[in-house]
């Protein structure tokens, strides 16, 4: 007699079968309004039958692409954005997620089973664009079905364990660009600018060993202003360099001290609703903006308690021409790229967008529009812009925005003038460096409400693009159907396909 086994049960010996997860229709629409007006709009789950990713690995990879994007510099919209539309598409729902400051924790609750809360920090806060550019491929790719876990995980570790993609000799010297840049751009002269080379090489070398030997940012923040005060001073008192030069030079240094990406990701962030990040955000940048408004005085004060003083009272910075201007834009912006480690392939498109919004901008202000509303304006064209290349260019909106703004629309004006009030004792000096600092989150504003502008023509851009048709050589000359850009492959082989969406 034959042996009988219950309806239900699997057969000893053979592995259960995985099972199709199938969304409720109220998890569907929460996960649709949480990736409305996002590029992955039109996101839907993936319902064939085939192997089934059990929960635990689709949190764990979440969390990996979450700390990675955090770690590289994105917005926490982005990220969000990124792990719902993956979830969305493996059909994992529902999915909590919760930014906390420095950790990200993602909770997957299901009717009929226990909750799964995973936990993950991201321990660091810098800005690798060519890393996170990376990442948003690897997104993409899932979500179009180009890739399967297996290599999204093999791609994503491969991401991780990448080297910068410009060595830190090459970056320095870009930073050191920049700031000759701004320097110049601000009117201070050829002179200005080699001080400020060699002023911000300097002090990049030694915010390195402060930092290195576990000085906190703050610290290192404050002595760095110091420092450049106190040998503006020297320059102007030993007639090396003119009031508004030395101006100039210690502007480009504080304005580089400024954390400005985290800036700009603080107010997307208070603008797209992530109160908690936004928090943790704005009090690492107001504990640096501190150290730069005490650092600036104090090392102005160590050279009178030394008898040496200047008087830079009347003195008014002469902006540079258009043309003068826009040159120097280029080179700020492509120098700013080599910092950000962004990709070879996007320097040329930010800086075409940084050129634009330069011009923008400088047309703007001759019309008599105020230094914030001018900003502002200029960087909603800079998000527009942004956010349909990088749509078609199948890569991060930061990765093309972030030079971009660094090279144009920086305000060295207003922090050098800031400057001059410091060193002349002016009583509203504070208040002035702290309004020169808010056109920073006249930026972050104005992206934001230039990608939601733009993200409709993104979408269709990318649908497009991935609608290639080919003709043959042969006889048969039928179209065919062909996939452009499979995604990230670092060139060894290590990185399996995923099967083409049928």
């Amino acid at each position: 007699m034959a042996e009988q086994f219950l309806p239900g049960v699997p057969r000893p010996g053979r592995p259960p079968r995985p099972g199709v997860r199938n969304l409720a229709q109220h998890d569907i629409r929460d996960a649709r309004a949480r990736l409305r007006g996002t590029i992955y709009e039109d996101v839907t789950p993936d319902t064939r039958s085939r192997e089934q990713y059990s929960p635990v690995q689709i949190v764990d990879f979440c969390l990996d692409l979450a700390e990675v994007m955090l770690a590289s510099g994105a917005d926490t919209r982005s990220v969000e954005t990124a792990v719902v539309a993956v979830s969305t598409k493996w059909n994992l729902a529902p999915l909590d997620l919760d930014f906390s400051g420095s950790s990200v924790t993602i909770q997957y609750a299901p009717s009929d089973h226990p909750p799964l809360v995973k936990v993950r920090t991201v321990q660091s806060d810098g800005s690798d664009l060519d890393r996170l550019a990376r990442a948003n491929q690897i997104v993409d790719d899932l979500v179009h079905g180009v890739r399967d876990m297996t290599g999204a995980v093999s791609a994503l570790v491969a991401v991780l364990r990448m080297p910068p993609r410009w060595p830190t000799w090459l970056a320095d010297v870009g930073l050191s660009v920049l700031g000759t840049s701004i320097a110049m751009q601000a009117g201070g002269g050829w002179r200005a600018g080699v001080g400020a080379f060699v002023l911000m090489l300097g002090i990049i070398v030694s915010g390195r060993w402060l930092t290195g030997r576990g000085f906190p940012q703050f610290f290192v923040s404050g002595a760095q202003a110091a420092v450049a005060s106190a040998l503006g001073t020297l320059a102007i008192w030993g007639d090396v360099l003119t009031a508004t030069g030395a101006a100039t030079m210690v502007a480009a240094l504080v304005v580089l001290l400024l954390p400005h990406v985290s800036l700009v990701t603080w107010a997307q962030d208070a603008i797209s609703g992530f109160r908690s990040m936004a928090v943790a955000r704005a009090f690492y940048i107001v504990l640096v903006i501190a150290a730069i408004v005490v650092g600036v005085p104090a090392g102005i004060a160590v050279l009178h308690w030394l008898s040496i003083e200047v008087d830079p009272t009347g003195i008014v910075l002469r902006p540079l021409p258009l043309w003068a201007s826009l040159s120097l834009t280029v080179v700020s912006a492509a120098a700013n790229c080599f910092v950000q480690q962004a990709s070879a392939r996007v320097i040329p498109v930010a800086v075409v967008f940084s050129v634009a919004a330069g011009a923008f901008l400088w047309e703007l202000r001759h019309l008599g529009m105020p230094l914030l509303g001018a900003t502002f304006v200029a960087s909603v064209l800079l998000g527009v812009l942004s956010t349909i290349a990088a749509a078609r260019m199948r890569t991060a909106v930061a990765a093309i925005a972030v030079p971009a703004f660094c090279g144009a629309l920086l305000p060295g004006v207003a922090v050098s003038n800031a400057l001059l009030n410091f060193m002349s004792g002016s009583s509203g000096a504070a208040l002035d460096f702290v309004a020169a600092v808010s056109v920073a989150l006249g930026i972050g504003a104005g992206l934001v409400l230039g990608g939601l502008v733009a993200t409709p023509g993104a979408r269709r851009a990318l649908r497009r693009a991935r609608r290639v048709t080919v003709h043959s050589v042969h006889n048969d000359t039928t179209a065919i159907p062909v996939l452009r850009g499979t995604g990230y492959d670092p060139g060894n082989g290590t990185v399996p396909r995923g099967h083409r969406p049928r």
